[in-house]
């Protein structure tokens, strides 16, 4: 089979490079030029029709804004920018992809200043004396990293990035361009040879054994208490009507891990919310009185399984299934019985395939497992406690984020940042869609709401996309508003102002040192920014400002003013407690 060329007369190299991300079809690019990638930029000009470039105010946005676009779309966006300044910047998005499992592409540079490199000259990151090392760096907090020294190698790497990014468990990766591998041209008589990128993009992944499939449905058949615990895999599969399907055959009820909240909308009969350290009472209970356990694009981790207490999660007592596409997961925090290696929604529908074939599950069996759930419901804490209708002032969390989940649409995306708040959202927040809630459970920086909802709104610009963030993590991303100006962004800001680090504050008791606020008014900040704002110091006004702010078309901060009788200890599970786990072990 004959396989054409990637062109048939010479172009430059950085034109090659953006045709490369078309071809691979990527059409987002987030960053600030410097160095180097201003050649990048440049070549972007020509080519607005196909990939969208956003200018940002920081990189740390440009991060978590290819981050988001990742998780919601399952396929690859561009950071770029200068290599220094991508990695002292640009890491917060970064970090949370390579532990989230995000598809991400970092297109950055040496500044080498050849031919004086191993000189030390300004800003260089080659690794050499009097230089830092990029490669390096990068290479601690992504799945790959790459080096381009020449104009081949310069398009060649860009196509394997994509590959790597996409392939198994998913991920970013880094592209390093010497200054040389931006110079001069590429055509049909380069050496290495250069090819079109469809090929360079990963194939579909294969299904599970069919044997696998089958033992993993007959254990799931006689389970008196199945349960689905759901991960963010679920979400990069895009493997929601999947999930939902087999939970409703099964009559399993679905709890998920902190990243895959929402996966499964939590306004579902069989949806149960979090588990694990700040998990939900009727979850935890209902996932630890489980017999069989079916982990669905999960690695379990120990803020899910609140420190593998075994009162949650216990291999002695119960049966795992897993599924997972990156084998390394499989049995990593705990031996599973089934195993099931491949892409979540594929597998899915795998076992309902192989449910269906077994005859399914009788009548009798959904009806006492919905009994077992309607009595877990009645005897353990769901979402709604009275708190949600306080009318306190300063206003309760449960409070505000009630008036949260009335006032938007039901497939609004939601972001939340770092902190406290982010807790409090896990914990009471019901999602009303599937795969409607980002958060940065992976690695949780500060900073994130904004960017990721700006994210959201480049990606789904007819829904609402709505940032939850406390004052600190406004403090840090509110440059965001200024791309939400620049790029007609209408999102809407709800800060959990209570003048302090809410967390930090709560954990110091009567010491508390570095961790309050000066009173400020985000709102008028917000109308400074030429974006709308609206200061919420009374419940009453509180639904009315939510309602305005979603529908106004329009950048809106809403500034809340929260209590913080509210802490973190009491939406945090007694089995994530140091004390009750030894007692229990015991």
């Amino acid at each position: 089979m004959t396989t054409d060329r990637l062109f048939d007369e010479d172009v430059d190299v950085t034109e090659a490079v953006i045709r490369v991300l078309e071809g691979a079809g990527i059409d987002m690019v987030f960053g600030i030029p410097g160095g180097y990638t201003v050649k990048l930029f440049d070549a972007l000009y020509d080519h607005t029709s196909s990939v969208r470039t956003v200018l940002v105010r920081e990189e740390s946005l440009a991060g978590v804004m290819a981050e988001v676009y990742g998780r919601l779309t399952g396929k690859p966006a561009v950071v770029m920018g200068q290599g220094a300044f991508l990695l002292s910047n640009a890491l917060l998005g970064t970090i949370e992809g390579h532990l989230a499992s995000t598809p991400m592409l970092l297109l950055t540079d040496f500044t080498d200043g050849a031919p004086y490199s191993h000189h030390g000259p300004y800003q260089t990151g080659t690794g050499e004396w009097g230089a830092f090392d990029a490669r390096r760096s990068f290479a601690g907090v992504t799945k790959e990293t790459m080096v381009a020294s020449d104009p081949a190698q310069a398009v060649q790497v860009t196509q394997l990035a994509v590959k790597h990014a996409l392939t198994g468990e998913p991920g970013p990766v880094a592209v390093i361009y010497h200054g040389n591998a931006l110079n001069g041209a590429v055509g049909p008589k380069t050496r290495p040879a250069l090819y079109p990128s469809a090929p360079y993009l990963p194939v579909v992944v294969g299904p599970a054994p069919e044997a696998a499939v089958e033992a993993a449905a007959q254990t799931m058949l006689v389970a008196e208490r199945p349960v689905i615990v759901a991960g963010n895999g679920v979400r990069m599969s895009q493997a929601y009507g999947e999930l939902e399907q087999l939970a409703v055959q099964l009559g399993a009820p679905v709890a998920t891990t902190a990243t895959g909240k929402g996966v499964m909308r939590e306004t579902h009969g069989l949806a149960l919310g979090v588990i694990g350290n700040f998990g939900l009472p009727i979850a935890n209970a209902v996932v630890g009185q489980a017999d069989v356990v079916i982990a669905v694009g999960t690695k379990l981790g120990a803020t899910d399984t609140a420190n593998e207490h075994p009162a949650l999660l216990d291999p002695r007592r119960q049966s795992f299934v897993q599924i997972d596409i990156e084998p390394r997961n499989a049995s990593w925090t705990f031996p599973v019985d089934h195993a099931l290696i491949g892409d979540a929604g594929p597998v899915l529908t795998q076992l309902s395939e192989a449910l269906a074939a077994a005859g399914g599950v009788s009548q009798s069996a959904h009806a006492e497992r919905q009994a077992l759930l309607n009595e877990a419901r009645l005897e353990h804490v769901g979402f709604d406690g009275p708190e949600a209708e306080s009318d306190a002032a300063p206003l309760l969390p449960q409070r505000i984020i009630k008036d949260i989940h009335n006032a938007i649409d039901d497939d609004a995306i939601i972001t939340c940042d770092a902190g406290e708040n982010r807790i409090f959202m896990t914990h009471f927040f019901q999602t009303k869609g599937s795969g409607t809630f980002i958060q940065p459970a992976a690695i949780g920086g500060m900073g994130y709401a904004i960017p990721g909802a700006l994210a959201a709104k480049l990606v789904f610009p007819d829904r609402q996309a709505v940032a939850v963030c406390g004052d600190g993590g406004f403090a840090m991303g509110f440059n965001g508003l200024m791309s939400a100006v620049e790029n007609d962004l209408p999102i809407t800001v709800v800060v959990f102002n209570n003048d302090a680090l809410g967390w930090v504050i709560n954990s110091q008791g009567d010491r508390p040192f570095a961790s309050e606020f000066e009173r400020f008014d985000h709102a008028e900040i917000a109308r400074a920014m030429r974006c709308d704002g609206v200061r919420v110091d009374e419940p009453n006004e509180l639904r009315t400002a939510l309602s305005e702010a979603v529908e106004s078309g329009r950048p809106t901060v809403v500034d809340v003013y929260t209590s913080r009788e509210t802490t973190y200890r009491e939406v945090t599970s007694p089995l994530a407690a140091t004390a009750e786990y030894a007692e229990i072990a015991e």
